[in-house]
């Protein structure tokens, strides 16, 4: 899968993506809301479970590279992935290079996939959830016309205590504008 938008290319992973992802992980910032920094076994675990997920059929799980051309060098990853088949729910998310960030990728990479998403694959909800202090993540949902649907008490464990994180989420009709 590829998706190209005014500024980005959306791709799938390859294994020559593994140096920038471990340059990218190491930046200590790009982990202050999730988890500590993934080790580099980690990291290569990681990136054979993406190009794993490119080849399985039916497909439920989609992590693509974000390149800014003409560089192909990842800047970033955009996820998406089934959460709950009966009801159509899938799950969005992201995370950008330190280096890119205030230029508007995240949102950039994430509505063309929301609009792939409810054009292709049908879902009638989408859903990404963000740590509560997380300003720069809530922005970017807002933007793409998400809804805060809740807080949910205390489920991050982060640096040695609980945090709460916010659901956001949007409808296949408030996608279509109905």
């Amino acid at each position: 899968m590829e998706l190209v938008t005014p500024r980005l290319r959306l791709r799938e992973f390859v294994e020559n993506d593994f140096l920038a992802l471990c340059e990218m992980n190491a930046f200590p910032e790009m982990h202050t809301f999730e988890r500590q920094p993934p080790s580099v076994a980690e990291t290569r675990q990681a990136l054979a479970s993406y190009i794993n997920n490119a080849i399985q059929t039916p497909r439920t799980n989609y992590q693509l590279a974000i390149t800014i051309p003409p560089s192909d060098t990842v800047r970033g990853i955009i996820k998406l992935s089934s959460q709950w088949e009966a009801i159509r729910e899938w799950e969005v998310g992201w995370a950008v290079h330190p280096a890119e960030w205030g230029k508007g990728y995240a949102t950039e990479a994430a509505w063309h996939v929301m609009d792939w998403s409810f054009k292709q694959l049908e879902i009638h909800r989408l859903v990404a959830f963000c740590h509560a202090s997380n300003a720069a993540s809530v922005r970017v949902m807002e933007k793409l016309g998400m809804h805060r649907d809740g807080v949910l008490r205390e489920t991050r464990w982060l640096n040695g205590r609980w945090w709460d994180e916010y659901v956001y989420a949007i409808l296949e009709k408030e996608w279509k504008g109905e």
